[in-house]
This record gives C-alpha cells, structure tokens and sequence, in this order.
C-alpha cells in the first residue's frame, strides 16, 4: 500500500472540496444574502471574516490543496517528466493545477483584502451602532462590486480546475 499518496490524495481532496464549497456557497448564497439584508448582511460579513475567520479558513485550504496536488503532481510525473505532462493525463493535472493556482494567487490578491475590508466595515458598523454614513455605504458598494467580479472569475477558474482534475486519468 502507498500510504504517501493515499494521504496525500485524502489531503488534496478533503482540501479542495472545503475551498471549493466554501467558494461557491460563499459566492452564490451568502454575499448575495449579505447585500440584500443590507447593514444587517454587513454585520454578518463582519462577523463571519473577523470572528469566524472564514477568509482565513478557506485560504488555507486552498494552499493545503496546492501543496498537496504539487507533490502528487510531483510523484505522478516522476518529477517533472516534460513526457508525462505532454501526456493525456499530464495536460489535464497541469491545466487544472495553473486553474488552481491562478485562483488562490486572485484570491491571496485581491479577495482576501475585498472581504477583510467587507469584515472591517461591517466591524465599523456594528461598533456605531447605527446605520452606516454614506462613505461607508460607497464604500461598501465598491468592495462588493470587485467581490461579484472575482467571484465570477474564480468560479469559472475553480470549475476548471475541478474539472479537469476529475477527467485527466481518462485523457
């Protein structure tokens, strides 16, 4: 039995699908629930960032789920063989590999600041406690703009990736 890939391959797994659902669920129920409940969804962004620290959680997933696919990757391509990645096999694991790369480094660059500002904001609201003054309300406005694009951008890289990950035995 190889214990170093099974636990690898359990480690990738259980990561990307943590990071994966929590990408989606966040992307497609709980913003959009956040900007319709207005001050109060701020409140609850706040809450979920600072105190539950989700954006942390599922960054850390993310590079659990990269490091562990590299060293797969690694092992599969018996280090990096350029014949195995021009195989069936080793377009797909690379195509969804720098799928999932692309998406930590926009999440690491650009996400994790849109949502730890979202956090700070709705933080900023709640300590008034009153209704947020109209930068705060600009501002608000903004940052969820960017989150609905980078969200957009990473589902479309994750599916990818998933994908791919999912098909490229087969290729």
């Amino acid at each position: 039995m190889d214990w170093y890939a099974i636990i690898l391959r359990v480690l990738h797994i259980a990561a990307g699908l943590f990071w994966v659902g929590a990408a989606f669920v966040l992307f497609l129920f709980i913003q959009p629930s956040a900007r319709e409940l207005g001050p109060e969804g701020q409140r609850f962004m706040g809450h979920l960032a600072v105190k539950k620290k989700l954006p942390m959680l599922v960054m850390l997933s993310a590079i659990l789920t990269i490091l562990a696919g590299i060293l797969l990757y690694w092992r599969a391509s018996d280090g990096f063989d350029l014949d195995w990645i021009r195989s069936g096999p080793g377009i797909g694991f690379t195509i969804g590999g720098l799928a999932a790369i692309a998406t930590l480094a926009l999440g690491l660059s650009l996400s994790k600041p849109a949502m730890d500002r979202m956090g700070a904001l709705g933080q900023e609201i709640a300590a008034s406690g009153g209704q947020p003054s109209p930068s705060q309300v600009s501002e608000m406005q903004r940052v969820q703009a960017r989150m609905v694009t980078i969200g957009r951008v990473s589902m479309v890289l994750l599916t990818i990736a998933v994908v791919m990950m999912a098909a490229a035995r087969f290729l």
